[in-house]
């Protein structure tokens, strides 16, 4: 016969017949801990001689028996009736907690890193990662002095890649390297999380799923910081949920999920939209204590934390809010912001299979009855993972009526939960099928993970540019950035773009203090101009190129047009300027199509 479960709070799965560990209390159907004694002792203290310990009820011998006398029958020892509730409020009962092999821990995070280092040197640096190597590539002293200016929410992220590029250099692997491990971390916290609210099953399975998640790869494969926060955004939800689950010994959990959070905010300031998430957690959580003692205590214990990261991050919060102009290019949420969601999982395809998996997985359970349902779905996944995957980008959404300052990778920390909430469907079906039904997940998205290995995967095929501008230019050739976020793609590769003179720059990178320098004028770029033979024009977006209005009157004639991804490039020659007093030498133009020249790592 199958005992009884242990006190829940949200929900979980018990273990049918597990031995409570030492410190645990005994529930029914379970056996004491070893060196515990089984009867009506309340935590910590004997019964004393004819107490009653059960509501109503005497348990155990009630007096001592006088010499002489045959002892008496010994009445049935009543379960202990704890102050709080035995009982983990976002997992297992105590002491029913599955850790499975060790070795298992391992996988997840292993498959993720081998999945996200598998071609992170094939795509180009993007505009992004060009800034972020324009900001380390400078002294430190200059890269402090910059953030005063612009950037200072990503300072901490740069300060850490500051070091990696002195010890390891700029390539790709090397910058991108941070990212991978931090995907790896998640994928491990994520298969940690699963564990302890479901199964180990479940665990490797949300672990899993996590590495097949086509924007892990992509994210996994940036040299900027999106990655850090989901692994620190997914160490504080699993810290919290040990905070939910400690009961009066939860100090210690208090501390580091707090410090989980200020790191998480420290690195990206948009990161504590996790905190209204996991209030409504705490929230859920607190209805099921027992004791208005113990809700207090949960509540002011949570809300120390959350304000300790709040409050270490307020300066950071004041001095972005100074620098939010240079946020200009985000615009006002409207319904095509909220139909993107969905690539938080993926492109249409495996959108519907995890979503038809989950659901599939759920009427599979439902059929099994209420048991099996609250066995498969305890009611602590969902109490962690809607708010964590929902409430971020409800929040920055309804933020940015006022102030912009939503776009779809600030709130990729919620992959995580996808994750999970995947997981916990696969388990659910078992072994066998849940593996199947992951082969079916992965075969989804496969497609979409060899797109993110495309050289121009991010975008900005900055590499390609690069390699054109390296092959045809000339001693003498200026360049003119027509889109202001061209400015700082010379800093991503040394061949081509860096060597060209920008006409238009008023003072350098460093001296500003701004990660692609001042610019002059209009009319003295013009003055400049009349001193140039030849002039490159880099441009951003736009299904065509549109001619400067710079040059027009200047004597320039359009001779070449490159469209490496989304950048183009036009080269320009000034009709009545001779290639230093003799005829240009020809040298054929490169296809914009043609690999010319290695990785920044190569």
């Amino acid at each position: 016969m199958t005992p009884p479960a242990g006190p829940r709070i949200l929900g979980g799965r018990g273990s049918p017949g597990h031995i409570a560990s030492p410190g645990h209390i005994a529930v029914p159907g379970q056996s004491a801990a070893p060196g515990q004694p089984a009867g009506p002792a309340a935590p910590g203290r004997p019964a004393a001689p004819g107490e009653r310990t059960g509501p109503g009820k005497a348990c155990g011998p009630s007096v001592p028996r006088p010499p002489g006398r045959p002892p008496a029958p010994r009445k049935p020892a009543c379960p202990a009736q704890p102050a709080e509730p035995a009982a983990d409020e976002l997992g297992s009962p105590q002491g029913s907690y599955a850790a499975g092999p060790r070795w298992l821990w391992a996988v997840p995070p292993a498959v993720t890193l081998a999945v996200v280092l598998w071609g992170n040197q094939r795509p180009s640096y993007w505009r992004d990662e060009a800034a972020t190597l324009a900001a380390v590539r400078r002294p430190f002293g200059d890269l402090v002095s910059m953030l005063s200016n612009i950037d200072a929410v990503h300072g901490a992220y740069y300060m850490m890649m500051w070091i990696v590029v002195r010890l390891a250099g700029t390539g790709e692997f090397a910058t991108r390297l941070p990212s991978a491990m931090a995907m790896a971390t998640a994928a491990a916290v994520v298969a940690a999380t699963g564990r302890r609210l479901i199964s180990p099953r479940a665990g490797l399975f949300a672990g899993l799923v996590f590495a097949a998640l086509p924007e892990v790869s992509w994210y996994g494969q940036d040299a900027r910081s999106y990655a850090i926060v989901i692994a620190l955004a997914t160490t504080a939800s699993y810290l919290l949920i040990r905070v939910l689950g400690a009961g009066r010994s939860r100090r210690g959990w208090l501390a580091a999920y707090g410090l989980a959070l200020t790191a998480a905010g420290l690195v990206n300031i948009l990161a504590l939209a996790l905190i209204p998430a996991h209030g409504l957690t705490v929230a859920l959580a607190l209805r099921r204590q027992r004791s208005r003692a113990a809700r207090r205590s949960l509540l002011a214990g949570w809300l120390a934390a959350a304000a300790v990261a709040a409050a270490a991050a307020s300066p950071l919060i004041a001095v972005a809010w100074a620098q939010r102009a240079q946020e200009h290019w985000l615009k006002k949420p409207g319904l095509r912001m909220l139909a993107a969601l969905r690539y938080l999982i993926g492109p249409s395809a495996l959108v519907i299979v995890v979503l038809l998996v989950i659901g599939c997985a759920i009427a599979v359970s439902a059929a099994g009855g209420r048991t099996r349902i609250r066995a498969d779905w305890p009611a602590a996944m969902p109490a962690l993972c809607l708010p964590w995957l929902l409430l971020p980008p409800a929040v920055l959404l309804v933020g940015s009526l006022i102030q912009p300052a939503y776009t779809l990778r600030y709130v990729l920390f919620g992959l995580p939960a996808v994750a999970l909430l995947a997981g916990t469907a696969l388990a659910a079906f078992g072994r066998a099928a849940g593996a199947f039904a992951l082969v079916v997940v992965v075969l989804a998205g496969l497609p979409a993970q060899a797109a993110v290995r495309w050289p121009a995967a991010h975008g900005d095929n900055i590499r390609m540019a690069d390699s054109i501008v390296a092959a045809a230019r000339r001693p003498g050739d200026a360049v003119l950035y027509a889109s202001a976020a061209a400015g700082n793609m010379a800093a991503a590769y040394p061949y081509g773009l860096a060597a060209l003179r920008n006409i238009a720059l008023d003072r350098a990178p460093i001296p500003a203090g701004t990660l692609s320098g001042t610019y002059l004028p209009p009319a003295a770029v013009r003055g400049r101009l009349g001193q140039v033979r030849r002039a490159w024009v880099v441009e951003i977006g736009g299904a065509s190129p549109a001619r400067l209005p710079l040059l027009r009157g200047a004597g320039f004639q359009l001779v070449r047009t490159w469209g490496p991804s989304d950048i183009w490039l036009l080269l320009y020659r000034h009709r009545d300027k001779p290639y230093h007093g003799h005829r240009e030498p020809h040298r054929p133009y490169p296809a914009a199509g043609t690999r010319l020249l290695p990785s920044a790592g190569g």
